[in-house]
């Protein structure tokens, strides 16, 4: 079964990096669309969610990834702004005050992802709990292989060796 996963990991990757690779960058949301897709059917596997479970779930998890992307969007333009500061040569003193913000976004960030982690009691037991902590760093792991595998075959070094 595992084996069956990675192998569907590595072909859905080996669909979307040559879509992601393409100039055009209108593909490229496509690409993750599919990755997302390919997430949450793992993820209703691994959890073993019911259908209740799954609908209220990926309702409550929509909903943290659309405050998710504000805040994202808010850190970026901020680390945009820091950027523009290094690149004009400020004075050292005027870029104390961008830590505090970013460090603040990313704390947002952390509390945010820690408050939907609690708020799921109220839908999955102790154990789909743990189940999804374990699944994400598996999920990630498996796309990174997945990614690594790619970009070594298309290096020429298929069995490791220059």
């Amino acid at each position: 079964m595992k084996r069956s996963l990675c192998c569907l990991v590595a072909v859905l990757v080996l669909r979307i990096v040559p879509a992601t690779a393409q100039p055009s960058g209108s593909t490229e949301p496509r690409a993750l669309e599919r990755i997302e897709q390919l997430k949450k059917v793992r993820m209703i596997d691994a959890l073993d969610l019911s259908e209740e479970q799954s609908v209220r779930f990926f309702a409550r998890l929509h909903e943290r990834d659309g405050a998710r992307e504000g805040l994202r969007q808010k850190k970026m333009a901020a680390l945009d702004k820091l950027e523009r500061m290094v690149r004009n040569d400020v004075k050292s003193e005027e870029y104390s005050g961008m830590f505090p913000e970013v460090n603040e976004l990313d704390q947002e960030l952390l509390d945010l992802d820690r408050k939907f982690f609690e708020s799921l009691s109220d839908i999955i037991s102790e154990e789909q709990r743990a189940k999804l902590m374990l699944f994400e760093r598996q999920f990630h792991r498996e796309l990174q292989d997945a990614l690594m595998t790619i970009q070594r075959k298309r290096n020429g070094g298929g069995d490791g060796e220059k």
